[in-house]
């Protein structure tokens, strides 16, 4: 296990209102957080959603991969995926692991923003969180110990997919 984890919170998070919501995990999240991570060797990876039907869901593709014929046929997958928590709260994970939170916003309040590249210096667990959705509801979350720098770009759009964003961090790290 790494120093640095990373987890995708399905809820709580904002909708284009900016109430409190529940996004659907999709698979291709999944797959593409878990095999980002892989390669720079970032895991634990964390998804995290209330409902239990959305865990069985990650279940039962986790073990088709874990345990079925799509390790089999895939050996990478097999291991990439085994990388994988579901779990209902970020508190949780918090309780259970004794990580730092570092939140990631395209608009985070300017207090306490640090570069990606700083973790690696600063002692201890650390568990980056992406949000689902408009963003995280930070209100409805544990307090954070900081906020990642946002990602800043040329064109007009503020907001990346989250996988994307994921890929930009974990590169930032430079681990």
């Amino acid at each position: 296990m790494s120093r640095i984890a990373v987890a995708l919170v399905h809820h709580p998070v904002l909708n284009r209102s900016g109430e409190t919501s529940t996004t659907a995990i999709t698979s291709m999240d999944v797959h593409d957080f878990a095999r980002s991570c892989a390669f720079y060797g970032v895991s634990p990876v964390y998804i995290v959603h209330p409902a239990d039907g959305m865990h069985a869901l990650i279940q039962d593709m986790t073990d088709y991969y874990l345990h079925g014929k799509g390790g089999e046929r895939n050996p990478a997958r097999r291991e990439v995926l085994g990388a994988v928590r579901v779990v209902k709260s970020l508190q949780e994970i918090v309780e259970k692991e004794g990580y730092q939170l570092w939140y990631t916003s395209a608009t985070p309040p300017g207090e306490r923003c640090v570069e990606a590249s700083e973790l690696r210096f600063i002692n201890g667990k650390h568990l980056i969180v992406f949000g689902t959705g408009w963003g995280l509801d930070e209100k409805n979350m544990p307090n954070a110990n900081g906020w990642l720098s946002p990602i800043k770009g040329a064109g007009k759009v503020r907001h990346l997919s989250v996988r994307a964003a994921l890929a930009i961090y974990l590169d930032r790290l430079g681990i």
